[in-house]
Parts: C-alpha cells; sequence; structure tokens
C-alpha cells in the first residue's frame, strides 16, 4: 500500500506556510530600510572624516581648509574627500544631488536631504528638506 499526503494536509501546510511569509515578509523589509539607514550612516561618518583629513591637509599646505564642493562632477559625488567616489542613483539606497544638496534615498516616499557648507566643512541634515524630519534626528 502507498502512503501520500491527503488534500487536507497538503492545504494545511499551504496555509501555515502562507501565515509565516505573512509575518515575515513586513519585518524583513523594515530590515531593509533600516540597512539602508545604516548604510547612509556609514557613508556620511566617512564624508565628515574625509572633510578632516582634507582640511588638516589643505591647512600644512597653507591652501582652503574646505573644498568648495565635495564632488569633481555630476557623476561622482564626495570624489574631492573620499577615496571611492558615489555613483548617484534615485533608487531606495542611494544618493543624488540636486543643486547644493545631497539627497539620500531611503525609500520610494523617504528622503534624507544634507547641505555642505565650504566655509565651515560642515555636512548636516536639512530636516526642512527631509520626509519625514525626524529622521534627521539620527544624524
Amino acid at each position: 500500500m502507498r502512503r501520500a499526503f491527503t488534500v487536507v494536509e497538503v492545504i494545511f501546510v499551504i496555509v501555515v506556510l502562507g501565515i509565516l511569509a505573512a509575518v515575515a515578509l513586513p519585518k524583513f523589509k523594515a530590515m531593509l530600510g533600516q540597512a539602508d539607514i545604516s548604510k547612509a550612516k556609514s557613508t556620511i561618518a566617512a564624508v565628515r572624516s574625509g572633510l578632516q583629513v582634507y582640511k588638516n591637509k589643505h591647512i600644512l599646505l597653507g591652501q582652503s581648509p574646505y573644498p568648495s564642493t565635495l564632488d569633481s562632477d555630476n557623476n561622482h559625488l564626495f570624489d574631492k574627500v573620499l577615496p571611492y567616489a558615489i555613483s548617484p542613483s534615485g533608487k531606495p539606497g542611494g544618493w543624488s544631488k540636486a543643486n547644493d544638496r545631497y539627497i539620500f534615498h531611503v525609500d520610494g516616499s523617504q528622503k534624507l536631504v544634507f547641505k555642505y557648507d565650504s566655509t565651515s566643512g560642515r555636512f548636516l541634515c536639512d530636516p526642512d528638506q527631509t520626509t519625514p524630519a525626524e529622521l534627521c534626528d539620527q544624524f
């Protein structure tokens, strides 16, 4: 006699798997958002550190302590203060630039907007432009 699963058992397993997926997928999506925020924090810390290195190097040379802009062109962001350039991307987890603002795209509706002040060398979150503004509190 052959042993097989009944239709009821198969349906039960599918329902259980569906419930597990319904619980796990929202948590997974939230974790992806947190990973993007961590990525932004890392890049921001690197930019701020790069600004200090730039300042120290150029003060010793008797030059202006801060660069006028953080990038050499619109296709390479932060390449004046980082050993690598970041390619602009409007996708979640990516950076873009609009005029003098640097934008980190968290997801479709949330974005972090940063402004670089070349006189003080500060790279700060702009709560007036960031959505939601509370995101700036983390930076």
